[in-house]
């Protein structure tokens, strides 16, 4: 089903598009409270190598700091960090064996062809660009992210005689 995606009532009630009832704002913030997942939970998965597990040490500290990750967000940082990895194994073999190679095909013939690598590291480059991007760590996406808390406002004195309407 494509659509706008959900946004929080915070965005939504500063973005001042949508004219909702003081109940239905309240009736909105308690049912994100309620579908908020823990954080007691997080640990780096073992099947990630050494680089993916040196990346989630950052990002999984910045992001629990930032109160960003969840029990639930442990595949999916799991997945960036892997990303992660595999661009720099990629780009490791780029620079050991160049951009382009030598490819000798069945009947002996030399041709020169992109390497390979290139290929992988642009593939892993963009999933890990994706998930950076749903975990706020671009600058676009921080952008999205940031919601100012606003300030209470002074009750009117129609507030104060006959209470919020």
């Amino acid at each position: 089903m494509a659509g706008r995606p959900i946004k929080p009532i915070d965005i939504v009630v500063l973005d001042g598009k949508k004219h909702l009832s003081k109940a239905e704002i309240e009736e909105r913030r308690a049912l994100e409270a309620k579908y908020s997942p823990n954080a007691d939970n997080i640990q780096c998965p073992d099947w990630l190598d050494e680089a993916a597990k040196e990346h989630w040490a950052v990002l999984s500290k910045d992001l629990l700091d930032l109160e960003l990750l969840t029990n639930i967000d442990i595949g999916a940082l799991a997945i960036c960090c892997d990303a992660y990895s595999k661009v720099i194994k990629s780009n490791q073999e780029i620079e050991k064996h160049g951009m382009l190679v030598t490819y000798t095909n069945k009947g002996g013939n030399k041709n020169v062809v992109p390497n390979p690598y290139v290929a992988i590291a642009n593939k892993y480059s963009d999933i890990y660009k994706r998930y950076c991007s749903e975990f706020g760590l671009t600058p676009t996406a921080r952008l999205r992210l940031a919601t100012p808390k606003e300030a209470p406002k002074p009750q009117t004195d129609f507030e104060r005689k006959f209470g919020d309407v």
